[in-house]
């Protein structure tokens, strides 16, 4: 009976500690209202996110401006696209970019880190070396030169690349809790009992460093929706029609003077994401590792 309550009392107090910072549970709030609107954007938002609607526009060819009443609660931007609904679908595509993008560089991050940390030797110098190589280039740099040599740019090839070249973080963090993780008495164990080198990384040392890894994972999320729009902002983001936040801000700059909303909704969704993540990010470090934990 003990040994069946001791999974769920170490969630308990997970929760515990992770409720008591108010913060993250704000983050956490606002990554479930950004997953809400990523999964039911079509069911959420007022219009299709193609339509255009010029005969709401003035004659002009300025954006409509917000009304407080529908079809158009946020008004129109430029080409007569409702505003309100390219944000909810804009939340689609960065929900998507960050969080696919994420698992990838995880995937990679955590292979080359355990790897690295665990054999050691050449394999350690060969690994990290091309780490550091990695980590001295410009990621938006790369993912600009993938995306335009690539046939036909999507979103799923937008968050392919920065995947493939996001890893060195979460590869140094493996690689640094891998060589503490080592040193224990149960790998020795398992080492002298003639487990091999891959059933002893996967069984003993993953499940060990994944704390610090998840974190950075969080925390990676909101930087990868970051580049995703900054992608966009520059027009080597996700293509024509899906609307992304980054896209939003770049065509708002022609008409911030007339309708500056145009310019600040799309931030304010950037800023509320990132926020979230963050918030949430922090909130799992201090309630993983109480040791870390703030006030």
């Amino acid at each position: 009976m003990p040994a069946a309550s001791a999974e769920p009392s170490r969630a308990l107090v997970f929760w515990q500690r992770f409720r008591k910072n108010r913060l993250a549970v704000v983050g956490l709030g606002i990554v479930v209202a950004m997953a809400i609107l990523a999964v039911f954007a079509p069911q959420i938002a007022p219009h299709g996110y193609i339509t255009e609607y010029i005969n709401a526009m003035p004659l002009d060819g300025a954006p409509l401006r917000p009304t407080w009443h529908m079809p158009f609660f946020l008004g129109t931007d430029g080409v007569g696209h409702d505003e309100l609904s390219a944000l909810i679908y804009g939340a689609r595509v960065s929900m998507e970019v960050g969080v696919m993008a994420t698992l990838i560089s995880l995937v990679i991050g955590v292979v080359v880190g355990v790897s690295a940390g665990y054999l050691g030797g050449w394999v350690d110098n060969v690994l990290m070396r091309v780490t550091d190589i990695m980590l001295a280039f410009p990621i938006i740099l790369f993912v600009i030169l993938i995306d335009s040599v690539v046939p036909e740019r999507t979103v799923a090839t937008v968050f392919t690349s920065i995947g493939i070249l996001a890893w060195p973080g979460i590869a140094r963090i493996a690689r640094g809790q891998t060589l503490s993780v080592s040193k224990n008495e149960y790998v020795d164990v398992a080492r002298s009992l003639g487990a091999s080198p891959v059933r002893i990384m996967l069984l003993h040392v993953l499940p060990n460093v994944v704390s610090p890894i998840l974190v950075y994972g969080t925390l990676q999320v909101a930087n990868n929706i970051l580049l995703e729009s900054a992608l966009s902002f520059l027009g080597a983001g996700v293509p024509d029609p899906v609307p992304s936040w980054g896209k939003m801000l770049g065509a708002s700059l022609s008409f911030y003077l007339v309708d500056p909303y145009l310019l600040i909704w799309p931030g304010v969704m950037l800023a509320l994401a990132t926020l979230g993540f963050n918030l949430f990010g922090d909130g799992l470090n201090d309630a993983m590792n109480p040791r870390t934990a703030r006030g």
